[in-house]
């Protein structure tokens, strides 16, 4: 029996993740991407695998906070507008979906796809699949006693569906005792225990080796797009209009039984070619690698008013944060940059003024920020499906803050989907339509 094939545009951590179960469900497979591993945001974010903050980014009253911090060149949320009217129409969308009813069933679906994320990872590294991985608590901090029972009503609703997850509240008397090297604003701390962080570079690049490893082609450093054609007789992979999708690298067309566009927020350049076009935007975030040093973070941190991630790695510690809506664009805006750095120095007494002098001793130069670009729907949902008019092509995008998490999830949905194992309509929340 001939063989079937997949090609996946986009070796991020969903691409990679979908190229390899398909082919542990036997379909020959080619990944493609212009850049190389970890370029972009599959290596630059917070690394975290984070079933208990599982929520959409929409949320009841964060446009109207965007909206407020526009002037704020510093903040940790805002909007860059643009004259594109598509990037009008997803505004619009996710102010509708900015409601306690939306958000809830929003949590309710990402919950879902996070049950089982932490045993896909515990399987890849029985696998041999090599990453970074920690196992530490964590511990969300608070300036504002306000958001501690926004966050405890988050928890409550998530009692008893994620397994081995637990928390604790913990007064400022017992976050000394945990931290002394918190300021007086910070008021609480929630610490949870099962979840966990990664290098998502490390994780990126672990999951490419064991793709080759497996049989995977990957062709990074090339750009592809979509094409259509009138499809051969008797095509399985023909759409209802009778054309059939192919994947146009250079001067070469090549054809596969199951195309998976996982772009992320490049998704819609690559549909283009298809006249297709699926809800998303850019969310923009930027983040710092700074050295160890004495007394700095050991264990995850989240900065809830800060909107700051703090993730301690084996050779540094590495802080994420904002979320822009913004066209796409890969500049790096210092000063917006800065305020994740200002923003931790709210929390910790000395702590970033030491990792910054360190960083100058060891490099002659301050630490440099980086930036990586989250695909981002109107609802906050992944998009996980076939397109209805070219049923061959799945997509795979629109993770936001989650896709190291849900990568190895999606990447089994994908394969199940190519094999008929699962239906577009049991999923049908994440359908692109």
């Amino acid at each position: 029996m001939t063989e079937k094939t997949a090609i996946v545009l986009g070796a991020g951590a969903v691409g990679l993740s979908s190229a390899y179960y398909l082919r542990r469900s036997g379909f020959d497979v080619t990944v493609i991407d212009p850049e190389p591993l970890a370029a972009r945001a599959s290596g630059h974010n917070a690394g975290w695998l984070i079933p208990s903050m599982s929520t959409p980014v929409p949320a009841p009253g964060m446009m109207l906070q965007a909206m407020k911090w526009m002037t704020q060149k510093d903040s940790p949320l805002y909007v860059s507008p643009n004259l594109d009217p598509h990037f009008a129409s997803f505004l619009l969308k996710m102010l509708r979906n900015c409601t306690e009813s939306r958000f809830t069933r929003g949590a309710a679906t990402l919950t879902r796809l996070s049950a089982g994320a932490l045993d896909l990872f515990d399987d890849l590294e029985a696998d041999g699949v090599e990453f970074e991985r920690h196992v530490d608590p964590l511990t969300m901090l608070f300036t504002d006693p306000h958001k501690v029972e926004v966050r405890v009503h988050e928890l409550d609703t998530l009692d008893g569906q994620l397994p081995g997850f637990s928390w604790r509240h913990m007064d400022a008397d017992a976050l000394k005792d945990h931290s002394p090297v918190l300021t007086d604003k910070v008021v609480a701390g929630i610490q949870s225990t099962g979840d966990q962080s990664v290098d998502p570079a490390s994780f990126v690049r672990g999951l490419a080796a064991a793709c080759e490893r497996d049989g995977v082609t990957l062709r990074l450093g090339e750009s592809a797009s979509l094409v259509t054609s009138p499809a051969p007789f008797g095509s399985p992979s023909s759409s209802p209009d009778g054309t059939e999708v192919s994947v146009q690298v250079g001067g070469t067309r090549l054809r596969a039984d199951k195309i998976v566009v996982a772009g992320g927020v490049w998704t819609n350049e690559i549909l283009a070619g298809i006249g297709e076009r699926v809800s998303l935007q850019s969310g923009k975030g930027y983040g710092y690698d700074l050295p160890l040093v004495e007394g700095g973070p050991t264990e995850p941190v989240y900065l809830a008013e800060g909107k700051v991630a703090i993730t301690p790695l084996n050779d540094r510690v590495r802080l994420a944060g904002t979320m822009g809506f913004t066209a796409i664009d890969e500049t790096i805006d210092k000063v917006r940059a800065g305020g994740i750095l200002s923003g931790a120095r709210e929390y910790f007494t000395d702590w970033i003024d030491r990792a910054e002098q360190a960083s100058v001793e060891q490099t002659g130069a301050a630490s440099t920020p980086w930036t990586g670009l989250r695909p981002t729907t109107p609802d906050g949902v992944p998009i996980i499906g076939p397109l209805k008019s070219h049923p061959n092509v799945l997509v795979a995008t629109g993770h936001v803050m989650l896709g190291i998490s849900l990568g190895p999830v999606t990447g089994r949905l994908i394969a199940e989907l190519a094999t008929g194992e699962t239906s577009p309509e049991s999923i049908s929340d994440l359908s692109p339509e």
